[in-house]
């Protein structure tokens, strides 16, 4: 008898353990998963559309290190406006001639004060301007308000400005056609009229057209799609050339809306780079002046109807000063960047703002405090990125709105990855005319990829959260699908709810409130890419688990 009781409370233990085991064992999802052995499988739907590599988002592509550039010029504080000095030495480092990797040098501002009057500019490639930290006890630049104050949000640049004077130029008489009469979300290659005139590295433009018929296929043509109401356009890819087998092409990066010829089709193109690059900001901390006596007590963008003021919502007063700086940095016509250990206080809007033209920038170990901007529509777009191939990983945002946010159709290949934003106002999204083609990876935020009724339309396609946690709303536009993988949290969401239209599709749902394996598709997509070393080089501490 004793034998059997102690052979049965084994048997429980053992099993018991099993049961442990296996629940730690996080599900995969059926549309990409790791293979028997270990690489990540797609499954594409019937026209061959599936879930896109990501991984040439970031500096060079995705998977390169960023560098140390040595110090060339060395800057100290001194009392009143600092900002002639400052830029004294970014155009005397920017006179210098590029070495062998492209870079001139850094800029280096010990730490202390620095008050500016003016905006400062990097306008060459190859420089850096870096401080001795983020912190208040860092380098710090204090963008002071000129007198007199200007009145506008869009009235000031950004206090930094990494800025060519030129971006790409079209060369227009190289266009071919796409002949595939559907290339699908995902592929990098296709058929063209004749590649005999196309070369590996060749720089081109690969651009999918939609038509009016596009337009109304996708419901934005009606009285329906109201204000907003959309005309045709164009996508355009910024790829490199990798193979030509024939009339086939191949290039290094995906695509993210479908090319078809029902809707206009589209060509291939190649272009002269005029951008500049290896341009960078790191370990400094910003502050926008701004006047602490303008208050309100309105918020806008909550649960309520626009525009009736029996139902504006009012809060606790807060500081709501708009005349001072918007942006703490910019990227135009501007490749291969980056910003990272940086700390931004009381902008309008954003800590980095990517244009569109820019590709290939990092963002990284970023943080913003305190905006200071009425909290309502069109402020607090905190990481904003309006360009292509963008890496925005481990940033920090606190009582932004659209935190982690991007804009229009050129916005595509961008991914945000292990990133928190605090006390939000409003949801982290793509916001605005058919961003496609973007991952946010284990981020911590209210999300959406949704319709917006009457005033935008569908605002992404072929977006994909991953491993995310927080409340969201994910639907899906004709012809795209928008997809949701082991996210922790409730499918809906209270802001901006006037504007939701809950009638349009859901989007694509699995293992909600259970996360999935593996834990980050980007840097598993990224090693499969590059190998471990690309990950080491991307991630905080080497060899960490991923």
């Amino acid at each position: 008898m004793r034998i059997k009781l102690y052979t049965a409370t084994l048997f429980s233990l053992f099993a018991g353990t099993l049961l442990c085991h296996a629940q730690d064992i996080l599900p995969s999802t059926s549309l990409v998963y790791p293979g028997v052995d270990g690489k990540l499988v797609y499954v594409a739907d019937s026209l061959g559309n599936k879930i896109p590599d990501f991984s040439n988002a970031g500096y060079r592509g995705g998977g390169s290190a960023i560098p140390y550039i040595p110090n060339k010029v060395t800057v100290w504080p001194v009392a009143g406006d600092n900002s002639d000095n400052v830029q004294a030495a970014i155009d005397k480092v920017s006179a210098m001639p590029l070495d062998a990797s492209g870079f001139r040098g850094a800029v280096l501002l010990k730490m202390g004060f620095y008050p500016l009057d003016k905006p400062l500019y990097i306008k060459a490639s190859g420089v850096i301007l870096r401080g001795e930290g983020m912190s208040e006890i860092g380098t710090i630049l204090y963008g002071k308000t000129v007198k007199p104050r200007p009145t506008g949000r869009a009235a000031r640049p950004a206090l930094i400005n990494i800025s060519g004077d030129k971006g790409i130029a079209v060369q227009e008489a190289t266009k071919q056609t796409i002949t595939t009469n559907y290339v699908p979300v995902g592929a990098r290659s296709f058929n063209v009229a004749s590649a005999k005139t196309f070369k590996v590295g060749d720089k081109v433009l690969v651009r999918r057209y939609g038509n009016q018929d596009w337009i109304k296929f996708i419901g934005e043509d009606s009285v329906s799609a109201g204000r907003n109401r959309w005309r045709p356009f164009t996508i355009t890819y910024d790829r490199v050339i990798t193979d030509v087998k024939g009339n086939t092409i191949t290039v290094d990066a995906p695509i993210f809306t479908a090319v078809e010829t029902r809707w206009g089709g589209g060509d291939v193109v190649k272009y002269d780079d005029e951008r500049i690059e290896n341009v960078a900001v790191e370990n400094l901390r910003g502050i926008s002046e701004y006047d602490p006596t303008v208050r309100t007590t309105k918020y806008g963008n909550m649960d309520r109807p626009d525009n009736v003021t029996a139902a504006e919502y009012n809060g606790e007063e807060y500081f709501s000063d708009e005349n001072h700086y918007s942006n703490f940095i910019n990227f135009s016509n501007s490749k291969n960047g980056w910003v990272r250990n940086m700390t931004a206080m009381h902008f309008v809007s954003s800590v980095v703002q990517v244009n569109a033209g820019s590709k290939w920038i990092t963002v990284q170990d970023c943080q913003s405090w305190e905006p200071v901007s009425v909290r309502a529509g069109g402020r607090r777009f905190i990481y904003h990125v309006l360009g292509q191939l963008t890496l925005v990983q481990r940033c920090f945002s606190q009582k932004g709105r659209h935190n982690f946010v991007l804009q229009q159709s050129e916005a595509s290949g961008n991914v945000f990855l292990d990133c928190t934003a605090v006390n939000p106002y409003s949801t982290s999204e793509p916001h605005n005319h058919w961003v496609n083609g973007v991952l946010y990876d284990n981020v911590k935020a209210p999300l959406t990829a949704r319709y917006w009724d009457y005033i935008i339309g569908w605002a992404g396609a072929n977006i994909v959260f991953w491993n995310c946690e927080g409340d969201f709303l994910i639907q899906s536009p004709p012809g795209a699908k928008n997809y949701s993988f082991g996210h922790i949290g409730t499918a809906s969401v209270i802001y901006n709810k006037p504007l939701q239209d809950l009638t349009k599709p859901r989007g694509f749902i699995e293992s909600l409130d259970k996360h999935v394996t593996p834990r980050s598709l980007y840097l598993t997509q990224l090693k499969e890419r590059l190998g471990m070393q690309a990950v080491n080089n991307t991630i905080a501490k080497p060899n960490q688990d991923y």
